[in-house]
């Protein structure tokens, strides 16, 4: 089996990506990892000379976004991969139980998109799959009237209709049908567009078994300007699939 994965950053701490790329750097099947640095000034090329198996693209301080960032990622890939792997730079986990993870996705002839279960740095579960959203259940969860969150079964495979996208698997060849990330979603939205669109392939799942370690940062909530690109990007989301139902 051959593993190919994308890392997007934005002013990222080398402390961070240390435990990220150690995690990736510890599967043990064929691999490759490209990072696309988002950033203003190129801080980590240094950083990321010390390691194999990993390339490093400036975007010569221009910020592309998420999706588009990955998408660049996916493009520059030397190697034909199995499964394709978006992650966040704040991820880690542990390497074999990634490769057992890997390798029942592979085998998992029906699914198209899958997850592990994702976890605060405490341990903790943390709530990432949500029910595909609505203006209205967006609103909502700004408000903090409802969370809106779906029950997993643990120990088990749970057909989802979305998460977070801070880390998924996704079968390469889904990938290239799909074309990789809709690039008119500078931040946020992407990841449910393309859980909807990975559907038309195979189920979107989760499995419950393997876990990986995320500190979920909520930076919309928290920042204005990204609020602001969650706002614009939920316009283009219901604009898109206004005549979707799910």
């Amino acid at each position: 089996m051959k593993i190919s994965a994308s890392i997007v950053v934005y002013n990222e701490n080398e402390e961070t990506l240390q435990k990220v790329i150690s995690s990736f750097l510890g599967i043990t099947f064929d691999k490759e990892l490209i990072v696309v640095d988002n950033s203003p000034e190129n801080q980590l090329e240094f950083f990321f000379k010390n390691f194999k198996n990993i390339r490093y693209i400036f975007n010569n301080g221009r910020n592309i976004g998420f999706g588009a960032g990955h998408n660049l990622a996916f493009k520059k890939l030397q190697i034909k991969s199995d499964i394709h792997l978006i992650i966040n730079p704040d991820i880690y986990f542990d390497s074999q139980e990634m490769n057992s993870f890997l390798q029942w996705f592979l085998e998992e002839k029906n699914s198209s998109l899958a997850i592990p279960n994702i976890l605060n740095l405490n341990g903790s579960i943390q709530q990432v799959v949500r029910n595909i959203p609505t203006p209205f259940t967006l609103i909502k969860r700004r408000l903090g009237i409802s969370k809106d969150e779906i029950i997993i079964k643990k120990n088990a495979i749970n057909e989802i209709p979305f998460a977070h996208g801070c880390f998924l698997a996704c079968k390469t060849e889904v990938y290239k049908k799909l074309y990789g990330f809709d690039e008119q979603f500078f931040m946020y939205m992407e990841d449910v567009d393309i859980f909807i669109r990975a559907k038309k392939f195979g189920k979107t799942v989760m499995n419950s078994h393997y876990s990986v370690y995320h500190a979920y940062r909520k930076g919309s909530a928290k920042d204005l300007k990204l609020f602001y690109f969650h706002l614009i990007s939920a316009i283009k989301f219901f604009w898109k699939h206004k005549t979707k139902v799910y």
